[in-house]
């Protein structure tokens, strides 16, 4: 093994031999790298951005353009509140389907002097009923209700008209088979009556049949911006019923049986939210029929033979406040020309008054109490000979709403007649109970 020795002098070249390689090393290693990008510098009030945003932007844009517009054009449904039905709304709300029922099965416990077939008691669906409309842009009207439970079994068409706005929201043109303006009891649903039943007096006409529904054209409206007036004036056949299964059984359509029309105009007017008044008067000529008078049982009590001319005017009144409210309407019907009964004349006149309170609630969960007192008579020298023209009653009721789809309808009623009449009574002038409960489910 031996040594090589190196002056000093050769060190530092060899040092600077290295540190030139060395940096020409660096530099080729530096040539085959690509530099990178600077950072960008970001744009005031944005985060990041990168070189998709903008696309980003235009597809967020879309999503939420074509998610409007489904929106826009998505039919809604459900069912309104309190038994109103199930509904189908257009994406606009100018075009409203509505679809609803109710049923009200009842039963009756009453006098046996009444004379009734049943005896004391009895079990019966009173109605049952299904209701289709359509309304457009507030202008247009479709209504359709059958009963399916009908006066002589089967069904009948209670209501099918149009309805057209020929001033909007103000003037209206019906025309079809529906309820006569004539009593404003009877323009009150039967599923939103406070009795089980309508009164007496009015029960009547319907039995000719009169008022009640009937077929032809009708202009209504308000006279007044403020709908503070409305009217109503029609022209109708006058021979249909709500059950007019029994009217030349055709099942709720029936064509007219004379060449005679029915005329009916009613003028109302409410002063204040909580008062209403209304007259009414009717014009008819009347073929061979029986007026008769019932008891709320059903047992007949009085009845003549009509025929001719017939007059009627009635006349109501309406005050609500608060849980409080007042319910009265009055008619007189005329029969002044009756062949059928050697032209002796009759008239029917008859009413009632009633009072209710809310003692807890209301429609949608609530008890309501009222007490309702009326009359109906006939007089005139058709009847002057027959021992009995009159029946009083009164009536004290609840209306227990479990909700807005089911109610309890109690009808506590003293009936009192000033004879035997000419029908199934016996016993002669006295009191006679009859109880009515009636079980109301709507949707």
């Amino acid at each position: 093994m031996g040594w090589t020795f190196r002056p000093d002098w050769t060190r530092p070249a060899a040092v600077g031999a290295l540190v030139v390689a060395a940096c020409l090393r660096s530099s080729a290693a530096l040539a085959q790298t690509p530099t990178p990008a600077p950072t960008p510098t970001p744009i005031p009030g944005v985060e990041n951005p990168s070189a998709a945003s903008a696309d980003d932007a235009r597809v967020r844009a879309e999503v939420e353009r074509q998610v409007k517009l489904a929106e826009a054009n998505r039919w809604s449904a459900g069912l309104n509140r309190n038994g109103g039905g199930a509904f189908l709304r257009s994406p606009d709300g100018k075009i409203y389907f509505r679809l609803y029922g109710y049923a009200q099965p009842l039963f009756t416990l009453t006098d046996s002097t009444n004379g009734q077939a049943f005896g004391t008691t009895d079990f019966r669906i009173r109605r049952a009923r299904l209701d289709f409309s359509v309304d457009y842009d507030d202008i247009w009207k479709l209504f359709l209700e059958i009963d399916a439970q009908a006066s002589g079994g089967g069904t009948s068409l209670v209501e099918g008209y149009g309805q057209a706005s020929y001033i909007r929201g103000r003037h209206f043109v019906r025309f079809g088979k529906y309820i006569t303006p004539f009593s404003a009891e009877n323009l009150r649903s039967s599923r939103a009556l406070d009795t089980i039943e309508r009164f007496i007096a009015l029960n009547t006409m319907f039995g000719l049949p009169g008022l009640d529904v009937q077929f032809g054209p009708m202009l209504w409206g308000y006279a007044d911006a403020g709908k503070k007036v409305s009217y109503f004036v029609g022209v109708f056949d006058g021979n249909a019923s709500a059950a007019s299964t029994t009217v030349n059984g055709q099942g709720g359509n029936a064509r007219d049986n004379n060449k005679q029309k029915e005329f009916q105009t009613r003028l109302n007017f409410q002063p204040w939210k909580e008062l209403a008044i209304g007259v009414a008067f009717d014009y008819d000529q009347e073929l061979d029929q029986n007026l008769q008078i019932s008891s709320y049982s059903g047992a007949r009590f009085l009845a003549v033979p009509v025929r001719g001319k017939r007059r009627g005017f009635d006349a109501d009144l309406h005050w609500k406040k608060d849980a409080c409210s007042f319910d009265s309407e009055w008619l007189r019907v005329a029969f002044p020309d009756n062949p059928s009964n050697a032209h002796r004349d009759v008239q029917l006149d008859g009413g009632y008054a009633q009072v209710a309170y809310w003692v807890s609630g209301g429609e949608a969960r609530g008890l309501q109490g009222l007490l309702r007192g009326e009359y109906a008579r006939l007089q005139g020298a058709a009847v002057s000979a027959l021992n009995g023209q009159t029946i009083v009653a009164v009536t004290a009721g609840v209306n227990l709403w479990f909700n807005g789809w089911t109610r309890l309808q109690v009808n506590a009623i003293e009936e009192h007649v000033d004879g035997n009449g000419n029908g199934g009574y016996t016993g002669g002038a006295k009191w006679r109970a009859t109880l009515l409960t009636e079980l109301q489910v709507k949707f």
